[in-house]
């Protein structure tokens, strides 16, 4: 009888967040988290309350192909080839999402309702954290709004949160202001730079 054996091989564990996109004229506030998914103890999101607290399988993180990493290969005498089905590349990736916390998505209740699903901010997991803005995936934001805002919309007080530049912030300050924002078209966009420049972040 033919005996099936398996090769085990590690794949590298890559703690890089999606790439930014957008701009600022999608403003937003969303938080950056790293999502509990596991089939085998959470199968098509159906298992018990809490199951990721008893979770052994590495429930925060996914492996992930990416194919055609290596399309050519060099042979011993230097010449290079076409390969025909290239070589796939595996590595490890994190479960990355961004999770609104803005009023005006069901009224900022989001991260918290992650967090009741096993979600965890990524300094939990020893990562840098992410951007508060829209799309933006930028680590160690240095643009901190500590202030609280009071919406009607929102079931608790929503923090300011934490940018990576100071435009970003500004905005974030305007919207949970519910302050209107010029738009940043044509002889819009120098009218929107003054009023972000007159906001105090901090």
């Amino acid at each position: 009888m033919a005996t099936e054996t398996t090769t085990e091989t590690k794949a590298p564990v890559n703690d890089e967040s999606p790439r930014s996109t957008g701009g600022m004229n999608r403003p937003g506030k969303f938080v950056k988290m790293i999502q509990a998914r596991c089939q085998v103890c959470n199968p098509q999101g159906q298992g018990k309350r809490g199951w990721w607290e008893n979770c052994e399988h590495d429930l925060y993180r996914h492996i992930e192909a990416r194919p055609g990493a290596e399309q050519f290969e060099e042979r011993e005498d230097g010449t290079i080839v076409k390969l025909d089905k290239p070589k796939l590349d595996y590595r490890k990736v994190y479960n990355w999402k961004q999770i609104a916390d803005d009023p005006g998505i069901s009224s900022a209740r989001m991260v918290r309702i992650q967090r009741e699903r096993g979600s965890k901010y990524p300094a939990e997991l020893g990562l840098s954290p992410r951007c508060d803005y829209n799309n933006c995936w930028e680590k160690n934001p240095q643009v901190h709004v500590n202030r609280v805002f009071n919406i009607d919309e929102a079931d608790a007080p929503v923090r300011g949160g934490d940018y990576h530049d100071r435009n970003e912030a500004a905005m974030m300050v305007l919207r949970l202001s519910q302050t209107p924002v010029y738009v940043g078209v044509g002889s819009d966009i120098r009218r929107r730079q003054l009023q972000l420049d007159e906001v105090n972040v901090v």
